[in-house]
């Protein structure tokens, strides 16, 4: 007699550097959120709705794959034994969400975001798909958002905000750093060395001005193309790399002057 086949989703939301893990009432092992896939639906709808329901979170499934016709999203494919219920065909993806406020339903009896898997009790699977869910790529969109959100807070002059999207030790390197303060090596680190090297430069130039020629994301990295504008003074292009930590925010940046 055939084994049973039943396809499901498995959904690791994921927010600020840490993953979602439910503690499932009957098995009682920790897993991602998931379910089986409903007749006519494809596995991201399913991986969307399974998270809706089960956590009342909406995710955003970026493109995490360069192969044509992958669902986004999509960071693994498993099959395992459940049971009665056969073998479960498993599409396993991860999903971006802007909070980390849980609304549980009866599925499980305890969940917890975690930033590794280390010592929890969870199926061998569930830990590597979990470093793979961690690993990946931001969502190029949200990127590009913050790229576009560090040009207006600089134009701005809000170095609050400015600051705000950075990692409390971030690195900073840039030629003109090396050129006015070449005890640094043209490298800084930590938001107060940020602070401090912003403020001389507004101070300096108070008609300084960054105006977006292009932004594209890939991976963890922000490449920006600004025009650098400053009364008195050629303008002239710069190219900005910035490297975005599991936080979210900016754990490096380098600048190119052109």
């Amino acid at each position: 007699m055939t084994m049973r086949r039943a396809f499901s989703v498995a959904v690791f939301a994921r927010h600020q550097g840490r993953v979602l893990l439910i503690k499932h009432k009957r098995l009682g092992t920790w897993l991602p959120i998931g379910g089986e896939i409903e007749p006519g639906e494809t596995p991201l709808e399913a991986a969307a709705r399974e998270l809706r329901e089960e956590t009342g979170l909406v995710g955003r499934f970026a493109r995490l794959s360069s192969i044509d016709g992958t669902p986004v999203g999509l960071v693994g494919y498993e099959e395992h034994v459940a049971g009665s219920k056969g073998l479960h065909m498993n599409f396993v993806f991860v999903a971006d969400v802007d909070t980390d406020a849980v609304t549980p339903n009866d599925e499980f009896t305890d969940h917890a975001w975690v930033a590794s898997t280390d010592g929890i009790d969870a199926p061998l699977n569930v830990h590597q798909l979990a470093r793979v869910a961690l690993a990946s790529g931001e969502s190029p969109e949200r990127l590009v958002a913050l790229a576009r959100s560090w040009l207006d807070a600089f134009n701005a002059r809000d170095l609050d905000r400015l600051l705000a999207l950075y990692e409390a030790d971030a690195v900073h390197t840039s030629p003109k750093l090396r050129a006015r303060e070449p005890a640094t090596k043209g490298e800084i680190r930590g938001v107060a060395a940020l602070r401090a090297w912003w403020r001389d430069a507004m101070d300096r130039l108070p008609g300084l001005r960054y105006e977006e020629r292009h932004v594209t994301a890939m991976g963890d990295r922000v490449f920006v193309e600004y025009l650098r504008t400053a009364p008195g003074e050629e303008a002239y292009v710069v190219a900005e790399v910035f490297v975005v930590g599991r936080s979210g925010a900016i754990r490096a940046s380098h600048v190119y002057h052109g």
